[in-house]
């Protein structure tokens, strides 16, 4: 099976379709969109060329690839469109947020594709993917350095908190080869669905989002994921410093996390919670030892 993919888009050019025939004459091969670029860091350490190329890369040279390519796929009434996404499209990430953006958008654009192109006999898929080793790390515009002396110091002293966990979970990437096996399963698929998820590491925090639709519950769970540890830290530091205490006690080391009723327990259990023993708290609360 040949692929046509694009990684890159350029405003000066126009896109130039780069397929093969698939064998016994069945059509074209599948496009794939996995063009991709980050941005990392505090927001207002980014400048504001770094954004746009982040914007343009993600976003609108996806919309230039579906422009060139959707015409000759609805005129034969058949195709399939694949688009490399992220769980950074599904739920905001701090120090990700114009990366998030422009993942969200893509979420947008293709969710509302897959509800019209489905009458035209063409399928959109989003992979959405987690860490994979890959050069896109390598490659993240507005890392560690640059203009960070833009944010106060505590921002940087949070960031670097975060970058030291976001190291960790880059050495627990996937493999490359285990996403082109979604890739291939979407492909494949006589009814392909809107979203393959290269890992389920994050489907309980997304699946909050939606049962949670103010979004505090999320909001909540992903402020202790990112920072949790440097609170119980800190905390335990100040707790040393005072005459006749040695620490932070469990209980005080316990958060309380309140989640609306539509965000079930079953949610709440796969984060690692259980529920609150403590006298008189509605069944929607938990907590997690820190």
């Amino acid at each position: 099976m040949h692929l046509a993919v694009r990684l890159a888009s350029d405003r000066s050019q126009s896109f130039k379709g780069i397929g093969g025939e698939r064998p016994g004459g069945q059509g074209r091969a599948p496009r794939v969109c996995n063009a991709g670029r980050g941005l990392f860091g505090p927001l207002e350490a980014h400048e504001l060329n770094a954004v746009d190329a982040v914007l343009d890369v993600n976003v609108l040279g996806t919309i230039r690839m579906l422009q060139a390519f959707l015409p000759d796929m609805k005129r034969r009434h058949s195709g399939r469109v694949l688009v490399t996404a992220s769980v950074g499209g599904l739920m905001g990430l701090p120090f990700h947020e114009v990366y998030c953006a422009s993942k969200f958008a893509l979420e947008g654009l293709c969710e509302s594709l897959a509800i019209l192109l489905p009458l035209f006999g063409v399928h959109v898929s989003l992979i959405e993917c987690g860490a994979v080793h890959t050069a896109f790390y390598e490659k993240l515009v507005g890392g560690p350095g640059g203009a960070l002396e833009r944010a106060d110091a505590q921002t940087c002293h949070l960031f670097a908190h975060y970058l030291r966990g976001y190291e960790q979970a880059l050495s627990e990437a996937q493999d490359p080869e285990e996403v082109t096996e979604l890739f291939l399963t979407a492909m494949r698929a006589p009814q392909p669905a809107l979203r393959y998820f290269s890992t389920n590491r994050f489907l309980p925090l997304a699946r909050m989002r939606t049962e949670d639709p103010s979004g505090s519950s999320y909001v909540a769970a992903m402020h202790r994921e990112a920072f949790s540890n440097l609170q119980a830290q800190e905390n335990a530091k100040a707790g040393a410093q005072v005459p006749g205490v040695s620490g932070v006690s469990d209980k005080a080391s316990s958060a309380l996390i309140c989640l609306p009723e539509c965000a079930v327990p079953r949610v709440a259990s796969e984060l690692g919670w259980s529920a609150s023993d403590k006298p008189g708290q509605d069944n929607s609360c938990y907590q997690q030892k820190i």
